[in-house]
């Protein structure tokens, strides 16, 4: 079976309770669409988790992304008491808006690993796809992304998007993409949308699937959710 999260944001606890209500297995494929890091309690937990696993392919996320601009380069001795000594000023201002982000629980555990454990995590990140494509054995085709895909033009390979056309869009609920395959993401909670009366579900457009169901909102609502491409099942914990 193939499956799809996304934007778990530090909730490893939902992710491992996800799991097993999946019954996921060695035999199954599962796609994560970026956001594991902050916001959440278990950030760094999630990540090692999941780079344990073969059959996890990760994507990369916006926060990620500024994660990766932030830890890139730090020595051995930072801390999370003395890190941000360790930046220029236009670093420190990268740091800075990651910290308004969600980011400092994820930098507190980053910062607790012994640095071969940093050094391996570090380099996992830097193996996280901007997109992937995939075809199913009946034919379907999907394209995944974390957050759409900003500018869309269907005549543009994924490939020469920007990295910020692929991480950071915020698709409405009318906007289209391919005729040919559908396009899956996150990023932007579903009940954010007016449309969605606040319903935290996953969305079905007519050319475009978000799976962000607000996980890390747990309390207000929210809800972590796994699409089954297979069939299209869609699960929530």
């Amino acid at each position: 079976m193939i499956y799809v999260m996304s934007d778990i944001h530090g909730c490893h606890a939902l992710f491992r309770k996800m799991c097993e209500k999946i019954n996921f297995s060695e035999a199954d494929d599962l796609y994560i669409l970026g956001d594991f890091v902050d916001r959440g309690d278990t950030p760094v937990p999630l990540l090692l988790d999941c780079m344990e696993r073969i059959n996890v392919y990760p994507l990369l996320g916006n926060h990620e992304a500024i994660m990766l601009q932030c830890v890139s380069g730090l020595p051995d001795e930072a801390t999370p008491e003395n890190v941000t000594e360790f930046y220029t000023p236009e670093g420190l201002e990268v740091y800075s808006a990651w910290m308004q982000n969600g980011g400092s629980i994820t930098m507190t555990q980053y910062l607790s690993l012994p640095p071969k454990k940093r050094a391996e995590l570090l380099a996992y990140l830097r193996e996280f796809r901007v997109f992937d494509e995939l075809t199913m054995p009946d034919g379907r085709r999907f394209v995944l992304t974390h957050s759409g895909i900003e500018g869309f033009d269907p005549s543009i390979p994924l490939s020469e998007y920007p990295l910020d056309a692929l991480i950071n869009a915020r698709p409405q609920q009318g906007d289209r993409f391919y005729d040919d395959r559908t396009l899956i993401f996150g990023h932007t909670p579903t009940l954010t949308y007016p449309e969605m009366q606040g319903r935290a579900e996953v969305l079905f457009a007519e050319t475009y699937i978000n799976i962000d169901c607000g996980a890390v909102f747990h309390e207000a609502g929210g809800k972590l959710a796994c699409l089954r491409l297979d069939d299209m099942k869609v699960f929530y914990v």
